[in-house]
């Protein structure tokens, strides 16, 4: 239960949206929009600066600077499923890392490296991998310190998406206007994460919309093949998530294209009305997050 105010901060292109949760609430939502110097791409180009820009938001919606969740872009990583035999607790850490960098593309001193054990099952076990990128990270840790910020939890976009979802069986589509990507889940589990950037902002919404497009038909395709014996059924919907998709049109373009049912998210939160849903998925994943 959400019993206190939790305060989410969601980095995306050049856009920072803060939003305050409580006991599974929306109270209060804002977002601030930056120059590319100070920040392109998620990534913080000035951290004192831009810190000094949240330290002024929290004040703006007396927000807490101690209960904050912060998400991290999800386009400059790299995230795998991998599946190993089961290994005593002893050795699990070093059996999973050792596991991990046979098979993703680690760079020590320009990546960090993340992972968890999300299923056991006939003597295997499954784990969910994840490198970032350093300098994204520690750029936007700076300027979160730069304004007396210490986050409780650091989480990779399309994984709130996943969480805000809340689906066994989805495909989740991100919209945004510097960045597009696309989310399979199987039970409960991100299977496929597909992220990009966009480097036009001023290009048409529905320009945008078909690059989203043939990456979604791509990556849908890629899954059917990869899972023959139990490919993606026609009868699961696509979730969207991101500001493109605030527009009931945009959201009916997708699902004419698609040849699939279009939904906002339903989120096991309370929404006040007119909350713009498909720009703060993210956030109200944020705040559903366990810490």
């Amino acid at each position: 239960m959400l019993s206190k105010k939790t305060v989410t901060l969601d980095f995306e292109g050049r856009n920072i949206r803060l939003l305050v949760t409580t006991r599974r609430k929306v109270l209060r939502w804002t977002s601030v929009s930056l120059p590319a110097e100070l920040m392109d791409q998620g990534l913080i180009q000035a951290p004192e600066r831009v810190g000094q820009g949240l330290a002024r938001m929290l004040a703006s919606q007396k927000a807490s600077s101690r209960r904050v969740v912060s998400s991290m872009t999800g386009y400059r990583s790299v995230s795998r499923m991998l599946t190993m035999p089961m290994v005593k607790p002893s050795v699990l850490d070093e059996a999973v890392e050792r596991k991990i960098r046979q098979e993703m593309p680690l760079t020590n001193n320009e990546t960090y490296l993340s992972w968890q054990v999300i299923g056991r099952e006939n003597g295997n076990m499954r784990i969910f991998a994840l490198v970032l990128p350093r300098l994204l990270i520690d750029r936007q840790m700076e300027a979160m310190k730069s304004a007396h910020i210490k986050p409780r939890a650091v989480d990779l976009r399309p994984l709130a998406m996943v969480r805000a979802v809340n689906q066994q069986e989805a495909i989740i589509v991100d919209l945004e206007e510097l960045s597009f990507g696309v989310v399979i889940v199987t039970r409960g589990i991100p299977e496929i994460i597909r992220s990009v950037a966009q480097a036009d902002e001023a290009e048409e919404p529905r320009a945008k919309l078909e690059r989203l497009t043939l990456e979604l038909s791509r990556t849908i395709q890629f899954f059917n093949d990869s899972h023959r014996d139990q490919p993606l059924k026609m009868d699961i919907p696509i979730f969207v998530s991101g500001s493109v998709f605030e527009s009931a049109e945009m959201r009916g373009m997708l699902a004419e294209r698609a040849g699939r049912k279009v939904e906002l998210p339903q989120p096991p939160l309370r929404l006040p009305e007119g909350f713009p849903l498909a720009s703060y998925c993210v956030s109200l994943g944020l705040a559903l997050k366990k810490v």
